[in-house]
């Protein structure tokens, strides 16, 4: 029994420290960096963007959220505001205070003044 405590223990203590040296591995600060293959078309979110709007405006809320969440969730400021009002009116989901409040406060981090003013309105400030 004690062997076999003894034995486990000098192999935990292997892994570890073969672990922990892979840990401090020099960085080969010569290595060239490949390029990212994909080349993301900003205009094409920036559209996408526009039509979420313009679904909003129309009040043809379910296009609205299928189009918006996407882009809510990739940081567009515009998207995410439309998308936290939708879920603070009820509109094309259910309501849902606490992901209104999610999404008002990124749009507000990403600098849409006016989700300031929707986060007040509807007392989540």
């Amino acid at each position: 029994m004690f062997k076999s405590v003894v034995k486990f223990a000098f192999i935990s203590l292997i892994i570890f420290t073969s672990a922990l040296s892979h840990s401090f591995a020099s960085k080969h600060e010569g290595m060239p960096i490949a390029e990212d293959p994909y080349q993301y078309d900003l205009a094409y979110y920036e559209r996408k963007q526009d039509r979420c709007l313009e679904a909003f405006t129309r009040s043809d809320f379910d296009i609205a959220y299928s189009i918006c969440t996407p882009l809510a969730n990739l940081g567009f400021s515009d998207a995410q505001l439309v998308t936290g009002l939708l879920y603070a009116y009820g509109e094309g989901v259910n309501k849902d205070k606490n992901r209104a409040k999610f999404w008002l406060k990124e749009a507000l981090k990403n600098g849409r003044e006016d989700a300031a003013r929707a986060l007040s309105e509807f007392g989540m400030d």
